[in-house]
């Protein structure tokens, strides 16, 4: 009985992870550039004249619609999340590692010494600067993200 028990509470776990994995994944739904509001393509094309687009998505959060363009222009990644009416909500940039703030640098090299930065991302949404980092430790892949001032926001997840 309580193998049974422990089974059944096992399964529900598991059904439970898998919704809300199936939830997040319908947050954000990759669309062509024909299903891209005009005055969306045209900011970015003013702003990033040089960039190659490279795919189109559409995302919702907190019953609000986005639309990002994922781009490159030369080494750089760029990410750049819209409102429907063209206004600029988020960007994502890639940078190289050294332009991380000291703070951040350090907490990596404590936490994780041995850990390779994979990709360093600069985030503005607004007057709001942030940064998100992919590390690899090993086989290992974790992610920190750090406020304007590279204090730890979130620890390897």
């Amino acid at each position: 009985m309580k193998l049974t028990c422990a089974f059944a509470r096992s399964a529900l776990v598991v059904f439970a992870i898998w919704m809300f994995s199936v939830l997040a994944v319908a947050q954000e739904k990759k669309i062509t550039a024909k299903d891209v509001p005009a005055a969306v393509i045209a900011a970015f094309k003013n702003s990033y004249p040089n960039a190659t687009i490279r795919g189109y998505a559409q995302e919702q959060e907190n019953g609000k619609v986005f639309y990002e363009i994922e781009s490159r222009e030369g080494t750089t990644r760029r990410d750049v999340l819209y409102n429907p009416d063209g206004t600029v909500a988020e960007v994502e940039e890639s940078i190289p590692a050294s332009d991380l703030p000291a703070d951040a640098q350090q907490a990596i090299k404590q936490k994780y010494p041995r850990a390779v930065i994979v990709l360093a991302e600069k985030t503005t949404a607004g007057d709001i600067v942030g940064y998100e980092v992919s590390l690899r430790n090993g086989k290992r892949r974790i992610g920190m993200e750090f406020d304007s001032s590279g204090k730890v926001k979130t620890k390897g997840k």
